[in-house]
């Protein structure tokens, strides 16, 4: 079930690009999307928060792809902390596909 109006939204953009599904098992609060297409598989993860999305949300959305088998992730967000930011970037950047 798609709890709020973000969610709501994505899940609709979402499906321009491949089947969605909605992890409805997961143990963690925030349930990711699962975007997949004959070649990739990726985990959407909602973080609507006041917030801003820091380092250690990095760290355990990139620890749970191993999880998902996913090639990767796309986090939305409204704000990254700085030090998030260069996280990912750096990920990206070291990143073997």
């Amino acid at each position: 079930m798609i709890a709020g109006k973000m969610e709501t939204k994505v899940w609709v953009f979402l499906h321009r690009y491949g089947k969605v599904d909605q992890l409805c098992d997961e143990i963690d609060v925030i349930k990711p999307f699962i975007v997949s297409d004959k070649t990739q598989k990726y985990a959407v993860f909602i973080f609507d928060w006041k917030k801003k999305v820091g380092t250690n949300t990095i760290i355990k959305t990139e620890e749970r792809l191993g999880d998902l088998q996913c090639d990767g992730a796309i986090i939305i967000a409204n704000r990254f902390s700085s030090t998030a930011s260069e996280m990912v970037e750096h990920i990206n950047k070291h990143c073997t596909l």
